[in-house]
């Protein structure tokens, strides 16, 4: 096989959000990079080939997403941008904010990454969007060329999505239901959208909200200034009010350490850097004038970012693929691609590895998520150092084996990850070691959580990278 040192891929995100839908086609260019832990593919260039249009994202009634709609849309999309499925390696359809809570969220969103490109994840979740939208607004490489701890605040139509990133790493995530189209209204000032969260506001404001109720100026902004203040209450971290407490949808902030800029994406912050005041019959344009009022008041300092509306799409086209590199140990390429693996994270003690603690280890994370031993697919995750040496990994592999004895039998794919750079390692020794011989695929440097989803693709530059995307499926209903 002839050793390639470039590679690129072309990927495509999509964004449904509460408010608007959008997608972008990228190129990612990864280059082989010299370490002294070893030799990896790293993306080292993302270009943006295609922009799309922003649509008002379809609903057919209050609690579904017009499919048929989205994908209509899409196909045109994909057409005006001359690109095919087949020209897609990668990327994520990403569902957020409030949409990700919709009846239909979940299948519709698999739906359309299956329709999107053979390897097109899909993924919801709060904290997941909290960071590919801090690395699409541009903020994750700010904090890193800056030297700056940022706190990079995504608000769309239904979520504020905070990442604090120091030196470029996000160290701390969490979302609040505060948006810009909680509720929506008619060109006579009617209601016409109502989202869950904004009913927390109803005793405060002495009105119940229902639709059809024509809305006063006073009133919308008195809403703004409520969500904008339960807002900072989490950003500040001192919750109070009990609406705040009852917006938040994750943990809140933990974080001691000084923050030095504040940056804003997403819809909301095209009216927090004055780059519209278009009103779109909703709570945007007053939500974005209130967190400016309270920017100045608090003598906030302000970065803004590269992008803001398409923050998080950017992201979920350029920063969900991770790449397992040259220590990879793939035994049987031909099994690839494989799409859609739960990942279990067996919980070792590494100071002290035996067989028997390996396979208790593993039976008691498949007991954990009712999951039947070779009934399915599924990949382990492994965690620190695994034994360094030949002895130490032998010990490691038979006590895998031990644990996944119908797996081996069916001649399943055995899948671990691990977050050091011994899969080739220890792929070789299970082979040579133990009883299983075929279908291992043993990858390593993924960042990956119990409970996501992993879509593994056949090996490409000669065998030296195997491209793996993570999907963090977390759907509210």
């Amino acid at each position: 096989m002839s050793e390639e040192h470039t590679l690129s891929l072309t990927s495509c995100g999509i964004d449904v959000g509460t408010t608007t839908s959008h997608l972008i086609f990228s190129k990612l260019k990864l280059e082989k990079i010299y370490t002294p832990q070893g030799v990896k593919f790293e993306v080292t260039e993302r270009e943006i080939l295609f922009k799309g249009k922003i649509i008002l994202t379809p609903l057919m009634d209050g609690v579904n997403i017009d499919y048929l709609k989205l994908v209509e849309f899409l196909k045109e999309e994909y057409e005006r941008a001359n690109v095919s499925i087949d020209d897609i390696d990668t990327g994520a359809v990403i569902i957020t904010g409030e949409s990700a809570k919709k009846e239909n969220a979940e299948e519709l969103v698999k739906s359309l990454a299956h329709k999107a490109g053979k390897f097109v994840c899909a993924a919801a979740g709060p904290n997941f969007e909290s960071v590919i939208a801090a690395m699409g607004s541009g903020a994750a490489l700010y904090s890193k060329v800056s030297k700056k701890t940022v706190m990079n605040i995504d608000i769309g139509g239904g979520t504020s999505n905070i990442a604090i990133v120091k030196a470029g790493e996000v160290v701390e995530a969490s979302c609040v239901n505060v948006g810009g189209r909680l509720v929506a209204f008619d060109d006579k000032n009617k209601i016409i959208r109502i989202e869950a969260p904004i009913r927390n506001l109803e005793d405060k404001m002495g009105i119940k909200f229902d639709y059809g109720l024509e809305v006063t100026e006073e009133q919308k902004r008195e809403m703004a200034k409520i969500l904008a203040e339960s807002l900072f209450e989490v950003l500040n971290q001192k919750i109070e009010s009990k609406i705040a407490e009852n917006l938040l949808m994750t943990n809140p902030i933990d974080f001691t350490e000084n923050i030095d800029e504040l940056v804003f994406s997403g819809g909301v912050a095209e009216y927090i850097y004055n780059k519209t005041d278009h009103d779109f019959g909703d709570l945007g344009k007053y939500l974005g004038e209130e967190i400016v009022k309270i920017v100045n008041a608090q003598e906030i300092q302000l970065h803004e970012p590269i992008e803001l509306i398409r923050a998080t799409v950017i992201g979920a086209g350029q920063y969900t693929l991770q790449v397992s590199g040259v220590t990879t140990h793939i035994s049987d390429p031909e099994i690839l691609p494989i799409h859609n693996v739960p990942v279990l994270e067996p919980k070792l003690d590494n100071k002290d590895i035996t067989e028997e603690s390996v396979k208790k280890a593993i039976l008691k994370s498949f007991n954990l998520f009712d999951v039947m031993e070779g009934e399915g697919t599924v990949a382990l995750s492994f965690k620190g150092a695994i034994g360094g040496s030949y002895a130490g990994l032998t010990t490691f592999a038979k006590g895998v084996v031990s644990a996944i004895p119908n797996t081996v039998r069916k001649k399943q794919p055995i899948i671990m990850i691990f977050d050091r750079d011994i899969g080739n390692s220890v792929g070789n020794v299970m082979k040579r070691e133990t009883e299983a011989k075929e279908n291992i695929i043993s990858v390593d440097e993924i960042n990956v959580q119990e409970g996501d989803f992993i879509d593994v693709d056949k090996p490409k530059a000669g065998g030296q990278v195997v491209p793996v995307v993570v999907k963090s499926l977390v759907f509210s209903n």
